[in-house]
């Protein structure tokens, strides 16, 4: 016998689920969902149609029934060479507008928070629309936790939205402690700091130490370790690696950062270790993916810049000291030094240099997704110029990036102890 079903249709698209009463529809003329469970090998599914988590199943088609049954359809998404799904946008998509647990930000990027449920089932999408397996995310799994691909390496898998390749893990112990990860071959040394607060979704704080300094003396020098008591953070700080030639932020060979020309996520070996812990950290702690910061200090201040501009897609935000942005042709090129507590009371003061080159350590990005920054600096820095803190400050306004300035007058080429806690305060309550 044909069987009447009352179907409400969910149209799901970038503005979200529009709930539409459908017409009766001849149930003898449309294909059912198989009774088993849906993620049994075999079992039947019908394209473009899902049974809410409460809808009755052993239902025989000789029964009478009166049900809703969203019927969704998913926008296309691809994979980008950094494994996020993207629509014909260009908008990230591991789960869609309008749907309970997930967050989107001011660019539409959508990211799945901790008990995210995907409406329709993965995998389904509109006929013949170009769809990755495992769509909207990965069969439905938290954004915040990691999500495994097989990739060959000592420790097992690796998040699917990050294909890097490394080898050791971070210690899931509370307290202080040193793990070492490898990358390209190369052994790095990360100072660990997991506090007894940590939350079942952490943020993540990477730390990145000065020229010839270290990850267990930017944290000794730093509040990091009090912020992290105080909010569940997890920090990370990594040790640089030795450079046998100098660059435009170093007259000759030193251990320091690699930054300027060479922005590549995939060919700096520094930016690998820096998409290798957070990976690591989703795997160990599961961090919030929505939450990671980058903050540095000096020649650690440039590429935390770095970090953020090329692992935008990571980074929610960033917090630099004695860092900035340079136009001149090296860091000592400009020695301006001032008196104020604004840049545009600096800029009118003499000796401000004219300089008007490549943008280092990093050209910012200029698609709207460049991550807000906290910029502090000291006006009389001998160093690195306070300058180069004000052309931060201006680049970042003029690509529509949000920032605050801390310019302590007077001040030299100083970590303050409490520039974690001052940079956590903008930092803290912004997503990405």
């Amino acid at each position: 016998m044909n069987t009447r079903v009352a179907l409400t249709l969910c149209l799901l698209g970038a503005s979200g689920c529009e709930v539409v009463p459908a017409d009766d529809i001849d149930a003898g003329a449309m294909s059912l969902i198989d009774a088993a469970a849906p993620d049994r090998p075999g079992a039947a599914r019908d394209v473009g149609v899902a049974f809410d988590a409460g809808a009755p199943r052993d239902v025989g088609v000789d029964a009478p029934i009166s049900i809703d049954i969203p019927a969704c359809t998913y926008e296309a998404v691809v994979r980008d060479s950094a494994g996020e799904p993207r629509n014909a946008a260009g908008q990230v998509r591991h789960c869609w507008p309008g749907e309970a647990q997930c967050f989107c930000d001011r660019d539409n990027d959508c990211y799945a928070q901790a008990g995210y449920v995907p409406r329709c089932a993965p995998g389904v999408a509109d006929a013949g629309a170009r769809v990755d397996a495992g769509s909207p995310i990965d069969v439905g799994a938290p954004r915040d936790v990691p999500v495994g691909v097989d990739v060959p390496r000592d420790t097992g898998t690796i998040p699917a939205d990050d294909p890097v390749v490394y080898t050791g893990t971070l210690p899931t112990r509370t307290g202080r402690s040193v793990a070492t990860i490898r990358v390209n071959g190369n052994a790095r040394e990360v100072t660990v700091y997991v506090p007894a607060s940590r939350g079942a979704s952490a943020p993540l704080l990477l730390l990145f130490h000065g020229t010839n300094g270290s990850g267990a003396g930017v944290f000794d020098e730093s509040d990091a370790q009090a912020v992290a008591n105080a909010n569940g953070a997890i920090v990370l700080a990594p040790s640089s690696r030795y450079r046998s030639s100098g660059d435009w932020d170093h007259r000759t060979e030193e251990t320091y950062w690699e930054t300027y020309p060479n922005g590549s996520p995939t060919a700096n070996e520094d930016l690998v270790l820096t998409r290798a812990l957070i990976v690591e950290a989703r795997r160990a702690y599961g961090v919030d993916a929505g939450r990671v910061y980058a903050l540095g200090h000096s020649n650690g201040a440039f590429f935390a810049t770095l970090v953020a501009s090329a692992l935008a897609d990571r980074i929610a935000a960033y917090a630099t000291s004695s860092g900035g942005l340079n136009r001149c042709a090296n860091t000592w090129s400009c020695s301006f030094q001032g008196s104020g507590s604004t840049c545009a009371a600096l800029r009118a003061r003499a000796g401000w240099c004219a300089c008007s080159g490549a943008e280092k350590p990093v050209a910012l990005r200029t698609d709207g997704r460049m991550p807000p920054g906290y910029l502090a600096h000291g006006t009389r820095d001998p160093l690195v110029s306070v300058q180069y803190t004000c052309e931060l400050e201006a680049r970042m306004a003029a690509v529509g990036a949000v920032t605050q300035t801390a310019l302590r007058d007077g001040d030299g080429h100083v970590l303050p102890s409490d520039f974690v806690s001052a940079a956590w305060r903008f930092l803290g309550p912004r997503r990405r």
